[in-house]
């Protein structure tokens, strides 16, 4: 069961994102303490908060500590001062620091070591979207604690997702996405350059972004199949087709005098592929050659 009730929690760090979070949390009813090392700026966050100076103070009769610094090592720079890891004992630590699998892994080792509840999350939103429909955490961890909590965690993002008992899920889950994400982007954006170097307005591609979305979402569908039973056959478009096209591509950019670095790293990917023997098997199989190095 999820409760709904008014939960006393702290969170350290009042940076764009961590203000985002504490606003969310007090606009939700919480009582919410909030610290920073700079504590102008943790006076500055308002909105019903609580800025302490102590770091001990702020988190004092709290049950729950949700944390959002710059990165993993300032957390362990701040966890290792005097009285720190007393003042957390027995009470519940969301970590929303960006890291990687690693990072949460030794966040969970500290924690264990010292008598604290751990959660490692990862959320996928802009300070903006907090507590907007567009916002959505994942969290890993133990379920019971992450359950325990969900009630007082939905104020920041209502689609928050429990993803595995693997304390490094979600930050897995995160860097996958978000390669998805960056990659995609480049790609979208190199090919507006292509656009444009040959003369056609770049709104004329970007008109078409559902042709190119639904053909990544097609493909992925596919590829999660083809992945699963680790068969990568089929009767649609060989490697060598892509490849081909991919090599109209570099020489378009090439032409046109832009970048091909992005286009040639494609076609080194995708070539690898066909040099692995996988030229007659559909798209998905590049899968195969990226499992090691």
């Amino acid at each position: 069961m999820t409760s709904t009730r008014p939960t006393k929690l702290t969170v350290i760090g009042s940076g764009l994102m961590g203000t985002a979070l504490a606003r969310a949390f007090a606009t939700a009813g919480h009582e919410v303490a909030v610290w920073n090392r700079t504590h102008a700026k943790a006076q500055a966050v308002g909105s019903g908060t609580a800025a302490f100076e102590k770091l001990s103070e702020a988190v004092a009769g709290r049950e729950l500590v949700v944390v959002s610094l710059s990165n993993y090592a300032a957390c362990a720079e701040l966890f290792s001062s005097p009285g720190v890891s007393a003042a957390l004992a027995g009470k519940t630590l969301v970590q929303l620091t960006s890291g990687s699998p690693a990072d949460a892994r030794s966040g969970l080792e500290w924690a264990s070591a010292h008598g604290v509840d751990y959660l490692d999350a990862a959320i996928l939103a802009y300070p903006a979207f907090v507590a907007t429909e567009y916002a959505t955490v994942f969290y890993a961890g133990s379920r019971a604690v992450f359950e325990r909590h969900v009630g007082t965690l939905q104020a920041v993002a209502k689609n928050s997702v429990y993803v595995d008992e693997k304390i490094g899920s979600a930050a897995t889950l995160d860097c996958a996405i978000l390669e998805a994400y960056y990659g995609g982007t480049l790609a979208v954006l190199h090919a507006a350059a292509m656009c444009k170097a040959e003369g056609l307005d770049p709104k004329l591609f970007f008109a078409q972004k559902n042709s190119f979305l639904g053909l990544i979402s097609v493909t992925a569908d596919v590829a999660q199949g083809m992945v699963e039973r680790n068969d990568f056959t089929g009767d649609q478009c060989s490697l060598n087709t892509h490849v081909a096209a991919l090599e109209h591509i570099v020489r378009l950019s090439s032409d046109a005098r832009i970048s091909t670095r992005f286009p040639r790293e494609l076609l080194e990917n995708y070539r690898r592929a066909l040099g692995a023997g996988l030229g007659e098997q559909e798209l998905p199989a590049v899968f195969r050659t990226l499992e090691k190095d």
